[in-house]
């Protein structure tokens, strides 16, 4: 039986865990050093790279391939890493939703501080820096990018916005972030990352997201005073999640909203991009 619940990282009334059994993955999972990473290739070599950093159910749920291999077709070579191979915040995921044992395993994790330990595991500082810095980057220089956006869902949020304080970024684009609640378990400061910001940014927010990352709301705030003119903050009116994770087959605004963001990173993108 399915439970229609976030888990314990997300907002009240997030979207829950998805998976898109009708979607045949175009791109390809590679191991780049310790570290899988889903690739989608564009269809010839492009100088323009796309870094994407998952929600917290991971790459292999949602729409997070299908979205890399959209990109990809608009000629951008895109890499979307596996975080979650090692500690993941949810090990054997169900075929659809969040069943009854998977939402009491995270609530358990919740309650015991395993998920804020599991978190402070996946860090800049801790892992996430080299794996990214160390590992990915070089890599996909290699394959002939050059310069480099960021996009972030959810947990994903934290990571795109500390590569966006990176010289290799161009931009970063953000949807129903959670950087506050990473940062809350992992002891951090979000509005510092928020003011260490280096290029343009775009912040879709829901309807969940807290005051704090609401448009005009102390987040937009320490990033405009990282990149003044440069940072674009909306609210979407669905729920947190919606991107990866609505179903958007039975809801028409869902897949329009989906499709506007879509549209929202290509336009960033090319405008940032050479």
């Amino acid at each position: 039986m399915a439970a229609n619940r976030p888990p314990p990282c997300c907002p009240a009334g997030a979207e829950p865990m998805l998976i898109v059994r009708d979607y045949v993955p175009r791109g390809e999972m590679v191991t780049i050093g310790p570290m899988p990473v889903y690739i989608a290739s564009p269809p010839s070599p492009s100088t323009r790279g796309v870094v994407v950093f998952s929600d917290m159910f991971g790459v292999h749920t949602g729409r997070h391939k299908q979205l890399c291999d959209r990109l990809a077709e608009q000629g951008l070579l895109v890499a979307c890493p596996d975080f979650f191979a090692e500690n993941p915040y949810m090990p054997n995921a169900p075929a659809w939703g969040t069943t009854v044992c998977c939402v009491a395993g995270l609530m358990f994790k919740f309650m015991s501080g395993k998920l804020d330990k599991n978190t402070r595991n996946h860090t800049w500082d801790a892992s996430m820096r080299e794996k990214v810095v160390g590992t990915l980057l070089p890599w996909m220089k290699e394959k002939g990018a050059k310069e480099f956006a960021s996009l972030g869902f959810c947990w994903g949020a934290y990571g795109a916005m500390k590569c966006a304080a990176l010289p290799e970024f161009r931009c970063s684009a953000v949807f129903h972030p959670s950087v506050d609640g990473f940062c809350k378990s992992a002891g951090e400061d979000d509005l510092q990352i928020c003011r260490e910001l280096k290029c343009p940014i775009v912040v879709v927010s829901t309807k969940q997201e807290k005051p704090a990352w609401q448009p005009g709301g102390a987040a937009q705030g320490a990033c405009e005073e990282a990149v003044p003119r440069k940072v674009a903050f909306r609210t979407e009116a669905q729920n947190h999640g919606y991107m990866m994770r609505a179903e958007v087959n039975k809801d028409a605004t869902a897949l329009a909203a989906v499709n506007r963001g879509v549209q929202e990173i290509l336009d960033l993108v090319n405008a940032t991009l050479s």
